[in-house]
């Protein structure tokens, strides 16, 4: 429970303080066309992390049924406070937090390399207890430029491209795997 609280209060933080220019940057937003590839309205999607909630208030506008989570509210653009969220910590149980069962899909960019890595693949396989068609992940495979602002990392887990894939494959089926250099893209569904 302390790494939880600890997590939220640099989150906190980091909406806080770099709020200017962290909220500019939009990961989610950017990798919605990829995941339109698999995923068509009407659909229920948790987003996971959803941070800014810019993607969330894209997937709502082009009808999807939406439901965001994050560690804390604090970074949530004005037009993602209109929709519904729960504050949920990823490697803990979902259900309970976002007191739904299951979703047809979870969005998830952006978020796997700021959880530690002792508890990144426990929050996938919280995240796809919760997907009926699958996970969509996004993830960075390198060092943050925000972390410095701050005094610590905020992408806690650097890893390759093989490794998100390989340690992916040991929880569900990988159906997409795309090495992107910088970042990898990944569909996961239940075995």
């Amino acid at each position: 429970m302390r790494v939880t609280t600890a997590e939220r209060e640099r989150y906190e933080t980091v909406w806080g303080d770099l709020q200017d220019g962290y909220s500019k940057v939009s990961p989610g937003l950017d990798m919605l066309p990829v995941f339109l590839e698999h995923a068509q309205p009407p659909a229920s999607v948790l987003d996971a992390g959803c941070g800014s909630g810019r993607a969330a208030v894209a997937l709502a506008a082009l009808g999807f049924d939406v439901l965001c989570c994050d560690l804390t509210a604090d970074g949530l653009v004005p037009e993602a406070r209109a929709l519904p969220f729960k504050a949920a910590c990823l490697w803990q149980p979902l259900r309970p937090a976002v007191q739904r069962g299951m979703f047809d899909w979870v969005y998830c960019a952006d978020v796997l390399e700021h959880v530690p890595t002792q508890f990144t693949m426990l929050a996938v396989d919280q995240l796809l207890r919760v997907a009926k068609h699958g996970v969509f992940l996004s993830v960075a495979f390198v060092p943050d430029q925000f972390g410095a602002w701050l005094g610590a990392p905020l992408h806690q887990t650097v890893q390759p491209y093989t490794w998100w894939r390989d340690s992916l494959a040991e929880l569900g089926t990988v159906r997409e795997a795309r090495d992107l250099i910088t970042t990898g893209l990944f569909l996961v569904a239940r075995p």
